[in-house]
């Protein structure tokens, strides 16, 4: 990343995001303010293809941003996380002008995953493609601009005004709780077919693993950072610092192996994502019992932290698919099918 985007980085979470991250997590509020921010640096178009007038940055950039975000307001890391995930489709088949608009800063986009669970319909007629169904868990449910609908392994582009899709109730959850995490609804919502992505699945979901490790990464140095100095027994501080410090290594390796193509590449995006998830809820669960009362305090940002740890673990693709993913690879089984 840039070292003009790195200070406007810096610039945006002071003036911005970390004044409001508070306020965002107790109203549930949607962070419109930073994520208007992060357009105006140059930080929405970030993924985006220089050819469209995007920062043209590789995963390795887009992990850093989302781990520093993650450490100041989980909720808005979380809705650039999804939309740095979506922007990888539309990079791969998008018109020139959501391209454009992305690398603009001018555009909105998410990831419309869903629960394995969810029942989503889609039927041909002509030259359009209808989408019928609910995803239980979108974020910016109701706040993008455009949603990358995943099905199977394909992806339709929907326009966020598309008649017939909705959003469901306001999130009102444990943690995580501005980023506008519900369901979306598409009632005989009506795309064309060049808009759909039919390999969509394999260009998001290796960026939501890597970049949800390093929302992960970002929460446990946050918390770690939040309690140093608190923590009465060094030696158990210096157990937690070495898990961070393990699982900062562990990320690396895998942004290096889904940059570089590696063949174990897809497997270690979901071991990343899992480790991470698994990480800070561990680190952020012991800091609480060696601290304390003083730990839940409003005054520290790690008990927020902690909670959006939680909320991140059991999110799509939970533990247990995670941990499938690494099945399937172990008996030579296709992944992310």
């Amino acid at each position: 990343m840039a070292l003009d985007h790195t200070v406007l980085l810096g610039s945006v979470l002071e003036s911005t995001i970390a004044p409001q991250a508070d306020q965002v997590d107790r109203a549930g509020r949607f962070p419109r303010s930073g994520v208007t921010a992060l357009g105006e640096i140059g930080l929405l178009g970030l993924a985006s293809a220089t050819a469209v007038g995007g920062g043209g940055a590789g995963l390795a950039e887009t992990a850093r941003v989302i781990e520093r975000l993650a450490g100041v307001c989980g909720s808005t890391a979380m809705v650039l996380l999804t939309h740095y995930a979506a922007t990888a489709v539309v990079e791969a088949h998008g018109p020139p002008s959501l391209r454009g608009a992305i690398a603009r800063g001018e555009h909105l986009a998410t990831l419309a995953l869903g629960e394995p669970g969810d029942r989503c319909a889609v039927t041909r007629t002509g030259g359009a493609v209808v989408l019928d169904g609910t995803k239980t868990w979108v974020t910016a449910a109701g706040e993008a601009d455009s949603y990358v609908w995943c099905y199977g392994s394909a992806a339709a582009l929907v326009a966020a005004d598309t008649p017939g899709l909705r959003a469901g109730a306001p999130f009102d959850g444990l943690g995580l709780r501005g980023c506008a995490a519900t369901s979306m609804t598409a009632d005989r919502v009506e795309v064309p077919a060049d808009a759909v992505v039919t390999e969509g699945l394999d260009h998001a979901l290796p960026v939501f693993l890597v970049l949800g490790a390093a929302f992960s990464l970002g929460l446990t140095e946050a918390m770690l950072a939040d309690t140093a100095g608190r923590v009465p027994a060094s030696r158990e501080f210096a157990a937690l610092r070495a898990r961070a410090d393990l699982l900062r290594v562990f990320c690396d390796d895998t942004v290096a192996a889904v940059a570089g193509g590696r063949a174990d590449a897809r497997v270690r995006a979901a071991q990343a994502r899992l480790a991470g998830a698994e990480t800070a809820t561990e680190v952020g669960d012991r800091l609480l019992r060696l601290c304390g009362f003083a730990a839940v305090r409003k005054e520290l940002a790690v008990e927020r932290h902690y909670r959006d740890a939680l909320t991140a673990r059991v999110m799509t693709p939970t533990g247990e698919t995670l941990q499938e993913f690494g099945g399937q690879d172990a008996v030579g089984q296709p992944l992310f099918r």
